[in-house]
């Protein structure tokens, strides 16, 4: 592999909602009076906005799986350290904005769960990169 490539995180309705929402519900405030009120939205936009925006998984050309979620999250992982890979809807805190997830498994026991939007073609680039990670389906 002679680039990286990013995969977006799927996104769920559910999780949209929660983001236009707020944002909206900041927006009308806006045109109230007393429109400063609006303000007391603006950290959790700030926080939220970001994280929609801005969560993908990019394989790295140097055999590392980079992962961003928000402005707080960017963690790297070694490509060589995956042992497994299987779907998932486990609802765990983690870096994927949709229940259609990936769980993978490293060979120090950790986990981490992820939505890449084309997973069947997530997992064939990562088992390129590592043949011996085991791929269980549902």
């Amino acid at each position: 592999m002679s680039a990286s490539v990013i995969f977006r995180s799927k996104r769920s309705v559910w999780f949209t909602i929660s983001v236009v929402l707020p944002l909206g519900f900041a927006v009308v405030m806006a045109f109230l009076d007393p429109w400063y009120v609006s303000l007391t939205m603006l950290p959790l936009l700030v926080l939220s906005v970001p994280i929609y925006f801005r969560t993908y998984y990019k394989i790295r050309d140097i055999n590392q799986l980079n992962v961003v979620c928000g402005l707080f999250y960017n963690k790297t992982f070694p490509i060589d350290d995956i042992v497994s890979l299987r779907p998932t809807s486990n609802v765990m805190s983690s870096p994927a904005l949709s229940l259609d997830r990936l769980e993978i498994r490293f060979r120090d026991k950790k986990t981490l769960l992820i939505s890449p939007v084309k997973p069947d073609q997530f997992i064939a680039l990562l088992c390129s990169i590592n043949p011996a990670i085991e791929v269980r389906k549902k």
